[in-house]
């Protein structure tokens, strides 16, 4: 259990102050624009942005991403940001809850219900953790910290570079499967990837495992693989840096799922309220924000994640009153204008359809 603390914290302190970000590749929601109104004729007070993801209420199209969980000091880290989330009325999702598979005294770190009032709280877990301990352990895990759904991430590329990380991918669809079919109303299942992005065939492949709900978490933000060579050695960090730029940019990973007919979370690279309106204009169901909040936390505590979230909320709703978007099904309708990579990127995953 020692090891994976270390790892955990060595996460958390890289993303809130290490350079960890994609180098050269972008999110390309830079080149999502969208087409501003100048005649606009809406009042910025009513101007609706609430929605729902999986049929959970959201006063805002946001969650705050998964970051962490089994280390010391994260119950109070999560404890936080949950209450942050409540007031707000946006969505939270925990780090991964393999720490509370192996030792049951880790929950208080990801037993934040109670601070989580009246919002979704997701917990989340690997997805080589199902086809290892099959589906029910993992269900119990999730119900006994009262969380609403349970994510599925997957992270191949990761585990490569990872010290001691996972090798064998085999059958994680099959365990996929099992949890989506064994979890019942009360539990949504969803998948998330962790910075690399999902492809138009992972798509097609989740949704014929009974997935219903995706988080692209796409290239462009974090790179999870320059995370793990950042705490690799030899080979493995080696390889880290020459695939620290690996993944499907997070406005590709978005336009795919969409088209896939899946529910859609916006990640990886997310940190405007500007940034949100491009996802969302994209077709997404909502987006979310990590790293940048784990840096505002590392910097100012609970008040300054509140303040970015607030000011990513306030930017949206300027952006919809620029476009004339008065709610969020308005926005999903914008004319928008896409430049010219990123349209190679989308027309490229489609030409495999």
């Amino acid at each position: 259990m020692s090891s994976t603390k270390n790892r955990k914290k060595d996460h958390l302190t890289l993303c809130a102050t290490g350079d960890v970000a994609y180098r050269e590749k972008t999110t390309l929601l830079e080149q999502v624009e969208i087409v501003h109104r100048a005649t606009t004729q809406l009042s910025l007070d009513a101007i609706d942005i609430g929605t729902t993801l999986a049929g959970n209420e959201l006063a805002a199209p946001l969650w705050i991403g998964a970051m962490t969980g089994g280390a010391d000091g994260t119950d109070t880290f999560n404890r936080e940001l949950a209450a942050i989330a409540s007031q707000l009325g946006i969505g939270f999702c925990l780090g991964s809850i393999k720490p509370l598979l192996r030792d049951k005294s880790r929950k208080k770190d990801f037993d934040v219900r109670k601070e989580a009032a009246g919002i979704p709280l997701m917990a989340n877990i690997g997805a080589t953790e199902i086809s290892a301990r099959g589906p029910e352990p993992v269900l119990e895990a999730a119900r006994s910290i009262g969380a609403d759904g349970i994510g599925v991430h997957l992270n191949p590329l990761m585990e490569l570079i990872q010290p001691g990380g996972d090798t064998d991918f085999g059958g994680i669809l099959d365990g996929i499967a099992a949890l989506a079919s064994s979890a019942g109303d009360d539990m949504v299942v969803f998948v998330k990837e962790t910075g690399a992005g999902l492809s138009w065939q992972d798509g097609q492949n989740l949704k014929e495992a009974g997935i219903r709900t995706v988080e692209v978490a796409g290239a462009g933000g974090t790179s999870w693989t320059g995370v793990e060579a950042s705490r690799s050695s030899g080979r493995d960090a080696r390889l880290g840096q020459q695939l620290w730029d690996w993944g499907i940019p997070t406005a590709v990973s978005t336009a795919w799922m969409v088209d896939c007919e899946l529910e859609v979370v916006a990640s990886g690279g997310v940190r405007t309220g500007l940034d949100v309106a491009r996802c969302l204009a994209m077709g997404a169901a909502i987006a979310g924000i990590a790293t940048p909040i784990a840096a505002a936390m590392d910097r100012g505590g609970g008040p300054a994640a509140k303040e970015l979230l607030e000011d990513v909320i306030a930017g949206l709703r300027y952006v919809m009153l620029a476009c004339g978007a008065s709610d969020i099904e308005s926005l999903r309708r914008v004319p928008r204008v896409l430049g010219p990579e990123l349209a190679r990127w989308i027309e490229t995953g489609w030409s495999s359809r």
